[in-house]
């Protein structure tokens, strides 16, 4: 430090002037790296002015293994801090709304977890389950307390019991992890949010790189353990920049709450609408009939609009959650939670691509088994919190390369068939391109599954289809015509329940007119159930299918 004025970047090693650093919450201006925060500047980051109220706070020294120093040093840590330990827990608002937070401290021996900090986050997870409020936790840590031993390992487990018992209950818990995050804490209460996210570019891992060279004798490479690196392989939700955070707890404050019989307050929308709704209802059979393979044609064009499109004007937020926090997250499957005229929702959606870039990054919507497995864990999540599920499917199949059978597809699919059949909450699923075999079935087991005017639907590709029945795949265009795979072949079978109008065929010119028609119907099929059960809504979808 050059002086009082100035401070030196952790990454770009410049020496910059503090109070634009600070202005920019403690954001580096040249390079964009992030200072570690204080708890008391992380706080007033998060919390409205003054809210904060610290709990338990008056917690007896603990030295369980009689460690020698151990204590002197403490007070030693305490004294310069001006914190009591690695970890200040209590209760805030944020933008009004309550909630208990958690804060790591790193100038606390490194916010490494001992018995009074796996007691304090304990505690606070007990007291948030008895106010039924959400919590957030701000993870950093060195990990487990070498001075406490087998002790310190202990508070593993214990706050991961007091976690579970929180999620019994319903509510919400979320970490984000700063830098850096790792042992003990990473394999506890830092990794088992409902909503994980991190800082950019911080390090999270179970061993540190340091750990790691040392035991083993391996250097990591460039980018290993980052946030990024952790995003990529499904083990977080998002990155979240700081000048989002405060925005962001409150969104998922409002997005987890559970909440039963919400829907009344769509009722006026829809009856607003409705008489616009029948209009353009007629509108769209107007449009000059399509053959089978013509429709088999028409989705399979990359121009045709993604759910991504038609969200744009069902949802007025959406934000996206990542990976299946087992490998990997697979881009063929987006969800994530959106808000519909108040009310929050799960959206899982297959998404193809617009250009070949996109389309290779998405594997041309063909999901891995990691993307059943994302889409499931979100689908959990909003049965946990009561939200409905609204699933746009639109795929060729489940990818079936040898990557998808070495990590479990058949098994993944199946997951989501049976866990999906008993979900809590009402699932409404929309066909809008191709429904391709199990591997559009595995998001499709809705309460009432809907179909695009000319959207497919079928056991397996025309092309399939021809190769196996008549040992020739040139004839998909005459098996697509006995297959029976369009929105009126399935709507005559029972299989789907309405057909959503293209007014001419989906593209950019219809794609506001159908998602705003989407809007108001998914409406009206969110009120259908007002009142209604859980154990009613589960199984009048086990009726719905066990009648076919």
């Amino acid at each position: 430090m050059d002086s009082e004025f100035e401070i030196k970047c952790p990454k770009c090693k410049k020496m910059v002037n503090r109070d634009r650093v600070v202005k920019k919450k403690y954001v580096c201006y040249e390079c964009g790296a992030y200072f570690r925060v204080k708890t008391t500047n992380r706080i007033r980051m998060v919390a409205d002015l003054k809210s904060f109220t610290p709990w338990f706070e008056d917690m007896p020294v603990s030295n369980p293994l009689n460690y020698e120093g151990y204590e002197e040093k403490l007070a030693e840590t305490r004294e310069k801090t001006g914190a009591d330990e690695a970890v200040t827990v209590g209760q805030c608002k944020v933008f009004g709304e309550d909630a208990v937070l958690g804060i790591c401290e790193t100038r606390f021996m490194m916010g490494s977890m001992g018995h009074v900090v796996g007691e304090k986050i304990t505690r606070a997870i007990e007291k948030a389950t008895e106010l039924k409020l959400p919590v957030f936790l701000f993870c950093c840590s060195g990990g487990a307390r070498m001075q406490e031993g087998i002790i310190s390992l202990m508070q593993m487990a214990k706050t991961s019991a007091a976690i579970k018992k929180h999620g019994e209950a319903g509510l919400l818990y979320c970490t984000i992890l700063t830098d850096p995050t790792t042992g003990g804490v990473t394999a506890s209460f830092a990794m088992l949010g409902d909503v994980i996210m991190a800082e950019p570019g911080a390090l999270i891992g179970f061993a540190g790189p340091r750990v790691i060279k040392q035991t083993i004798g391996q250097e990591l490479p460039e980018g290993f353990q980052t946030a990024e690196f952790l995003l990529e392989h499904g083990f977080i939700d998002g990155i979240v920049r700081r000048e989002n955070l405060k925005k962001t707890i409150y969104f998922l404050i409002k997005t987890h709450q559970c909440r039963e019989g919400s829907y009344a307050e769509f009722r006026k929308d829809a009856e607003i609408h409705f008489e616009l709704n029948e209009i353009l209802k007629e509108r769209s059979w107007l449009t000059l009939p399509r053959t089978a393979w013509e429709k088999v044609k028409a989705v399979r064009q990359v121009e045709r609009p993604a759910a991504t499109d038609y969200m744009e004007y069902i949802f007025d937020t959406f934000v996206e959650a990542h990976g299946d926090r087992y490998f990997q997250d697979d881009a063929a499957i987006v969800g994530g939670v959106a808000f519909l005229g108040g009310q929050p929702v799960t959206v899982i959606a297959d998404v193809k691509g617009k250009d070949m870039k996109e389309c290779q990054k998405r594997n041309f919507g063909m999901p891995m088994p990691e993307g059943y497995r994302k889409a499931l864990r979100l689908m959990k999540q909003a049965e946990k919190f009561n939200r409905p599920i609204i699933s746009f499917v639109n795929t060729p199949g489940a990818f079936c390369g040898i990557e998808a059978e070495e990590r479990g597809q058949g098994e993944a699919i199946a997951r989501n068939l049976l866990e999906m059949s008993a979900l809590k909450v009402p699932v409404l699923c929309i066909l809008i391109g191709e429904g391709g075999s199990g591997g559009a079935l595995a998001t499709a087991v809705g309460n009432e599954v809907w179909m695009m005017e000319n959207a497919t639907y079928s056991i397996l590709s025309p092309e399939g289809f021809a190769s196996i029945l008549w040992k020739d795949s040139n004839k998909a265009q005459e098996a697509s015509e006995v297959m029976n795979i369009t929105a009126q072949d399935l709507k005559r079978l029972g299989v789907i329940e309405e057909i959503v109008p293209e007014f001419g065929g989906a593209d950019k010119k219809s794609v506001e007119a159908i998602g705003e028609y989407m809007k108001e119907h998914i409406k009206l099929f969110l009120e259908k159930y007002q009142g209604i059960t859980g154990e009613e809504i589960a199984e009048q979808r086990y009726q719905r299918f066990r009648n076919f």
